[in-house]
């Protein structure tokens, strides 16, 4: 099911973008209305904007601003059908948008129950990265320091930018602690060494290379990047965002696995943790 979703996310924002250039084209040719059909394809069109443009760490869980006015816009564009203002293909289309955005919220947005593959209070298994000169990295590299370990999808994540944006924002107060913040995502060093770039703060931009990590951690999103972004470089498979905190020994003192990708822990509740166990 998972590659399913992969495609599902290219495909539905596809639909959108046609359900509208149909609804200009039957409002100046010969249905005025036609414009009714922006209802039910506009509501996503505008919250996938709004997460660009206006990028945030998370969401609501199901999103009822983009819910119920995509369902009001197709309750009206059904009643025009049925009235005979509206055309079978107004009627097919806004149906489409509706299940879409049904199956964004409740679907694709969401994992199935999470696990990890070690325990608290015990090392991670013989994880290792690349750093973004190619050097090899493990876990033990950050002996002596807390951690905190980021998992992320990689920069064409809107809300994973979001969320590094925020961890950068406490950088200086968690440099002070001596705490070290090494972010992990599939992408190539050359796309994390420009993400780094946007940041002026010495945090360990890793690779896991072909996954690997994420999949002997159990948190592999296998075909989880958008279709279409390979061209961009992004490998088909990816992590579920996921925050794991080590101690100064290497051990897991904490886990986050968010079961919706939408929602993403406040950067505060890191600074709770290390409080919370003694390490700052």
């Amino acid at each position: 099911m998972k590659s399913l979703k992969s495609l599902f996310i290219s495909a539905q924002i596809s639909l959108a973008v046609i359900t509208v250039l149909v609804a200009v084209w039957l409002t100046v040719s010969s249905n005025p209305y036609g414009v009714t059909l922006l209802l039910p394809a506009v509501p996503l069109i505008l919250f996938l904007a709004r997460l660009f443009l206006f990028p945030t760490a998370r969401t609501s869980a199901d999103l009822p601003w983009v819910f119920w006015p995509t369902l009001l816009g197709t309750v009206v564009v059904l009643a025009l059908f049925a009235v005979g203002k509206a055309c079978w293909l107004m009627s097919t289309l806004a149906v489409l948008n509706l299940v879409g955005v049904h199956l964004y919220i409740r679907w694709y947005s969401r994992y199935q129950q999470r696990s990890i593959a070690t325990e608290v209070g015990k090392p991670l298994p013989g994880v290792s990265f690349t750093d973004l000169e190619g050097k090899h990295v493990t876990p033990q590299a950050f002996a002596g320091n807390p951690v905190i370990l980021m998992f992320y999808r990689g920069n064409w994540c809107p809300l994973c930018m979001a969320q590094i944006r925020e961890i950068a924002g406490q950088y200086q107060f968690l440099q002070e602690k001596g705490v070290r913040v090494a972010l992990v995502s599939p992408q190539s060093h050359a796309q994390s060494a420009a993400l780094a770039k946007q940041f002026s703060v010495e945090f360990d931009f890793l690779r896991d290379d072909n996954n690997r990590a994420a999949k002997m951690l159990g948190i592999l999103d296998s075909g989880g990047t958008p279709a279409g972004l390979e061209v961009l470089g992004y490998d088909s498979d990816t992590s579920m965002p996921t925050v794991l905190i080590l101690d100064g020994e290497g051990r897991l003192i904490y886990q986050h696995l968010t079961d919706n990708y939408r929602v993403r822990p406040e950067p505060s509740l890191f600074i709770e943790v290390l409080i919370e166990h003694g390490l700052i």
